[in-house]
């Protein structure tokens, strides 16, 4: 049996911990000065004596005031720790609430641009002219008429990228090709459209789908 001076001694060479004599509840209780700190000395003491690997030199006095002071140590430690937990709770729960709301706001956006890139081809179905179009929108005719090409672009590299996938595509590939289907960023579809058509043959098209493809790679290339 190995002999120590003093039960601090011992606990700092073998342990146990605080945790391991107390439940998370009592801990709290401790913490909030409502458990007395004598009464988990005394499990200490109590478990002691009934050790065979451990004793200490100490009368039960001495080793007794000894845990007082250590536990109070091990309080002090258990109070940082959860401060810096609830610190981190903190912090995680701001994160959280931005990218809720930064969540919330790309569907918004994504939503009006969807409801003006229909309102914008219905008024053009109508022969609404597109001066009076930007001026409803208040935006430029520059801008409006990439609004419209964009809108054009999307719809050609949805169709032609979802025109790649066959059934031997790779599950990467198919992925790859899948997550760019509805995206708003022509040249990341392009890019992708070109990335897909790179890993494969064309000769199970027919003609309609060549011409599609066709079109398609050429645009791609223009904005790569």
């Amino acid at each position: 049996m190995r002999t120590y001076a003093t039960i601090i001694d011992l606990l700092q060479m073998e342990g146990p911990g605080l945790q391991d004599y107390v439940t998370p509840d009592e801990l709290n209780q401790l913490l909030n000065g409502a458990l007395p700190h004598g009464l988990i000395a005394d499990r200490y003491i109590a478990d002691l004596k009934h050790s065979e690997k451990a004793s200490v030199a100490t009368d039960d006095d001495t080793t007794r005031a000894d845990l007082l002071t250590w536990i109070g140590w091990e309080l002090e430690i258990a109070v940082e720790q959860r401060d810096e937990d609830a610190k981190e709770q903190a912090q995680h729960n701001k994160l959280d609430a931005m990218r809720k709301v930064a969540d919330a706001e790309e569907r918004f956006v994504g939503l009006i641009h969807h409801r003006k890139a229909e309102l914008i081809g219905e008024a053009r179905g109508m022969g609404i002219q597109k001066a009076a179009i930007a001026d409803a929108l208040n935006i430029s005719r520059p801008t409006l008429d990439k609004w419209i090409q964009d809108q054009q672009d999307r719809a050609l590299f949805n169709e032609a990228i979802y025109t790649l996938v066959r059934r031997d595509t790779s599950k990467q590939d198919q992925e790859m090709l899948f997550q760019a289907l509805g995206i708003r960023d022509v040249s990341a579809q392009a890019s992708v459209f070109l990335a897909g058509l790179s890993t494969r043959t064309l000769d199970d098209l027919r003609d309609g789908e060549r011409e599609l493809i066709g079109r398609a790679e050429k645009r791609a290339r223009e904005l790569a």
